[in-house]
């Protein structure tokens, strides 16, 4: 497992900075629209898992599931920040775009609260852990476009 981890490292880190971006546009009183055109999350991790897992194939010669777990592992990494930053937002009182209604419920007509935020959340990491998994694979399937070398 340190040599997966290992691997999505880079992307990890790629998913923090665009974490602290969010929160600098929110905090700075940027609108959650242009939070997300700049940083968004989900489609990054997308991005992210579709050429880890190219890489996985061509530059390291794993498996289809190798691709899979590394998928699921930058998934997992960006819901780790996505559930701190919603209940950071919540626990701290602050407005920001982890904790806006239109994140958590893809609509502003329902109040945040902790429960609601944390059921809706904790679908986000199962659903983005699976697609996670599948954007690694396409992208290990992909991977043979890539030279070996």
């Amino acid at each position: 497992m340190k040599e997966k981890i290992d691997f999505v490292r880079l992307a990890w880190v790629l998913l923090v900075l665009f974490f602290v971006g969010k929160l600098i546009v929110g905090a700075a009183g940027g609108s959650y629209e242009l939070g997300n055109r700049l940083f968004a999350m989900v489609p990054m991790t997308v991005h992210l898992c579709l050429i880890w897992g190219a890489m996985s194939r061509s530059f390291r010669g794993q498996s289809v599931g190798y691709a899979a777990v590394t998928g699921i592992l930058i998934a997992v990494g960006a819901q780790v920040l996505i559930v701190t930053g919603t209940l950071g937002s919540i626990v701290l009182g602050a407005s920001t775009h982890f904790n806006d209604p239109i994140a958590i419920f893809g609509n502003d007509e329902q109040a945040v609260t902790m429960g609601a935020a944390l059921g809706a959340r904790a679908v986000g990491v199962v659903v983005n852990s699976i697609i996670g998994a599948v954007a690694g694979s396409i992208g290990w399937a992909l991977g043979g476009l890539l030279p070996s070398k």
